[in-house]
């Protein structure tokens, strides 16, 4: 085979290649949905690739949420968003002048808890198809987040740490002496309406008299999520609570109501 025939093919082939490439899908790994309407912060989401113009022609570019088309961009025409997302993407958004690239970054308003899943861009012209995919986590922060103990009538002492209308499902340990405790137990409950969870860690501690720190802590898996609390735990009440207990016992005594 002639070896000119062979080199203009393989650079061709190479300037096909090159004609439309990807280079990053611009997707955050999770993002914090605020209870606070004042303070939301933007969620974007970019695409970026390298196109010839010269082998540009029948240009679309599309965007997917779990393989279900949401977002379609032809350069003549405006962008027209699809599903559950209409209303909730700003279609005038960009973030270049180029015409091959002025409406290829995505900015939601108010997005939703249900937007969590995989997001793909996918570029194509009447040669190429290219497509890049990355996961989205949606987050709904906690209402209550709370460390504690309580001390029951038979002696013993209940630490507990509350999570309250979370999303999606945390991960949620206690810490003493910061030693994970690895026989505590968990109460999860999911709300019917909305979907989030409340969950409860809660440790019988072995010796009540001993003083300690304790520590809870929050994280939700795949983000960098984290809640992290700790207090004291004092084991033998004060002497100024004993006194003050003695003291109340006596007064008690003199109304009659309990024998010494």
């Amino acid at each position: 085979m002639n070896s000119l025939f062979i080199l203009n093919n393989i650079n061709f082939l190479a300037q096909v290649i090159a004609a439309l490439e990807i280079t990053k899908v611009r997707v955050p790994s999770s993002y914090s949905l605020s209870r606070d309407e004042g303070d939301t912060k933007p969620l974007i989401l970019g695409c970026d690739y390298d196109i010839d113009d010269e082998k540009s022609k029948g240009f679309v570019l599309k965007w997917k949420h779990n393989d279900l088309q949401f977002y379609q961009w032809i350069p003549s025409r405006n962008p027209v968003v699809f599903s559950a997302f209409k209303g909730h993407i700003d279609e005038s958004y960009s973030e270049s002048s180029d015409r091959l690239h002025k409406h290829s970054v995505l900015k939601f308003i108010n997005p939703m808890a249900n937007y969590t899943g995989n997001y793909t861009c996918q570029v194509a012209t009447y040669e190429e198809v290219k497509s890049s995919t990355a996961h989205l986590q949606i987050i709904v922060p906690e209402t209550d987040f709370s460390l504690g103990f309580q001390r029951e009538t038979n002696g013993s002492t209940v630490v507990f740490c509350n999570v309250g209308e979370i999303y999606p499902l945390p991960d949620v340990s206690l810490r003493i002496d910061d030693q994970k405790v690895s026989d505590a137990v968990a109460f999860e409950q999911v709300q019917d309406y909305t979907g989030y969870y409340n969950v409860s860690v809660q440790y019988i501690l072995p010796d009540p008299n001993q003083n300690l720190q304790l520590q809870c802590d929050v994280t939700i898996p795949a983000t960098d999520y984290s809640l992290h609390t700790s207090m004291p735990y004092q084991g033998k009440w004060p002497h100024s609570d004993e006194k003050n207990e003695t003291n109340l016992l006596k007064t008690i005594a003199k109304l009659g109501f309990l024998h010494l």
